[in-house]
């Protein structure tokens, strides 16, 4: 049981925060609504100023492990609800160099390497993995869909921590609910989002958050994994390129996602695991999705620690000619990294996307809808 800081200590060195009832449209009204945490009008420079280089490159993974065995599900079964697919947005503003910075200095720290070849752990679920940018690649997170992922930095009352996000609108990443709430209805803080990291080196700068949500099965759910919506949306602060201001996904673009996506279904997964280089590059895993237990995915991976809240997407990439027509190649994420089992099973779960509504539950649909609700997602 992780014990929380005083309220003094709390207000003395995090941002000032606002815990308020949750609103927006749903297509069902929930049975309970979570708060969602605001954050104040200095809230951003507050953010920047904490994010030091050493806090950066310290952060620790945020690691969720699942007692007990591995669950066996059948592949071919469907989650309960409808089948729905929002399409995700190309890129409306050309890439401007000057958001780039430096997120530490290289030269004070050595960076490992600890890549295992593509294998079949325990768990008995084959996958293939790599870097998804070639090492010293300059040009290819300038390009959609592969900025549309990045690193989220938090604290919580441990500590600094890190997991991985994905860009699912304009203003909205979507990370696990672990990634922002302990599951016992207390919200970190702290969030910085950094798309398309690569080392100490941030192409698109650093961008700060201004409301957090997540849904009312992780929020009050005790903290445990699996979890049927381990699910959290975060909207980010605007900020200004070339003098004027712009929402991130108007820079890197933004993906889609689906509810109650069907099993089996291929994957690739997209993280900062740091087992795998470190947490210092992103790393994708290609696999394919099985049933876990309640509400979740489970796919084969060597992606542990750091890799939590990064998307499993479908149709990842650009599509080439001569494949059935999808909007912008696909790119629909279907769930968000949940849990692993250990690194001998290498097996990790995702949550399946819940519409708003479902079950009686305020789920990640319901988040979306507060997203759009409140920045015009």
């Amino acid at each position: 049981m992780r014990k929380y800081l005083s309220s003094i200590y709390l207000a003395s060195t995090l941002p000032a925060l606002m815990l308020v009832a949750a609103s927006g449209p749903a297509a069902a009204q929930p049975a309970s609504l979570p708060p969602h945490l605001m954050a104040t009008e200095n809230t951003d420079a507050i953010v920047r100023a904490y994010w030091t280089p050493e806090r950066l490159r310290d952060a620790k993974p945020l690691d969720m492990r699942v007692r007990g065995p591995l669950h066996r599900g059948h592949v071919g079964s469907v989650p309960p609800g409808a089948r729905q697919i929002f399409q995700g947005g190309l890129p409306t503003v050309d890439y401007d160099s000057s958001l780039a910075t430096q997120l530490w200095d290289d030269s004070d720290t050595q960076r490992q390497a600890h890549v295992r070849p593509p294998l079949v752990g325990t768990g008995g679920l084959p996958y293939t993995t790599n870097r998804l940018l070639p090492q010293n690649d300059k040009v290819l997170y300038k390009v959609y869909p592969y900025a549309t992922y990045g690193h989220l930095y938090f604290t919580e009352p441990s500590g600094n921590f890190q997991c991985t996000a994905s860009i699912i609108r304009a203003s909205t990443i979507a990370t696990a609910g672990h990634c922002v709430n302990d599951g016992s209805t207390h919200y970190y803080t702290n969030w910085m989002f950094v798309p398309a990291q690569n080392g100490s080196k941030a192409p698109f700068g650093t961008w700060t958050w201004s409301n957090a949500i997540t849904t009312s099965a992780w929020y009050s759910g005790g903290g445990g994994v699996p979890n049927e919506q381990d699910d959290a949306v975060i909207i980010l602060n605007q900020q200004k390129v070339k003098k004027v201001l712009h929402k991130i996904g108007d820079l890197t673009g933004y993906l889609g996602y689906e509810y109650n996506a069907p099993l089996p279904t291929a994957i690739t997964q997209v993280g900062y695991p740091c087992n795998l280089d470190s947490c210092s590059d992103p790393v994708a895993t290609y696999a394919q999705d099985t049933a876990g237990p309640t509400n979740n995915f489970q796919w084969g991976t060597a992606s542990f620690g750091g890799a939590s809240g990064g998307p499993e997407i479908q149709d990842f990439g650009q599509a080439p000619s001569g494949v059935p027509s999808e909007t912008l190649g696909g790119n629909i994420v279907v769930s968000s990294t949940s849990y692993t089992y250990s690194a001998a099973t290498e097996v990790d779960g995702g949550s399946i996307f819940y519409a708003p509504g479902q079950n009686s539950e305020y789920t990640f649909g319901d988040d979306i809808n507060f997203a759009c609700a409140n920045a015009g997602c």
